[in-house]
């Protein structure tokens, strides 16, 4: 079997210094929510052996708080700029070309796209994956490119609001 961990970035603040949407960095909330959904994640027994991120700030940072948490090195976060500003299509070509020795990964992204690519993967209707959400999806499938629409199952949706703070 296959898994992707989808993780919305951790809560991010309006504006960056410049202005632009992709040099946002996290606000206190998301660090501290990011750090208590890996605890959470861990609970799950789900580990990632890679971390496929966009390449924007606020999931870069989220990208490294959650490796960090799970005992992973920062050499198993991968950043693809095909994330960013995402479409169902850009993500499936994503998925298509993760590595096979892989049987865990988490791809960290941006709303609307991860919502709708679970929505897409799955039979589940997500209508708002919140910041800092993380959905675990299982696929049959033991090739990252026989992944298509609805061909996933939702394992574990872990949503930060509720979770203990630390």
């Amino acid at each position: 079997m296959k898994y992707l961990i989808f993780m919305r970035h951790a809560k991010a603040l309006k504006e960056s210094a410049d202005g632009s949407d992709f040099e946002r960095d996290l606000d206190e909330r998301g660090k501290k929510d990011a750090v208590c959904m890996a605890l959470a994640l861990i609970k799950t027994n789900f580990q990632p052996e890679l971390i496929v991120s966009s390449p924007a700030k606020r999931t870069m940072k989220t990208s490294k708080i959650m490796a960090k948490e799970l005992q992973m090195n920062e050499s198993q976060i991968a950043f693809d700029s095909n994330i960013y500003e995402a479409g169902i299509n850009d993500l499936m070509h994503v998925i298509h070309e993760l590595d096979e020795m892989n049987s865990t990964i988490m791809l960290v992204g941006h709303n609307p796209s991860i919502t709708s690519i679970i929505g897409y993967l799955t039979s589940t209707f997500a209508e708002h994956i919140p910041t800092s959400g993380i959905v675990v999806v299982g696929f049959q499938e033991n090739n990252w490119r026989l992944v298509q629409a609805r061909t996933g199952r939702v394992i574990a949706y872990l949503n930060p609001k509720g979770l203990p703070i630390n």
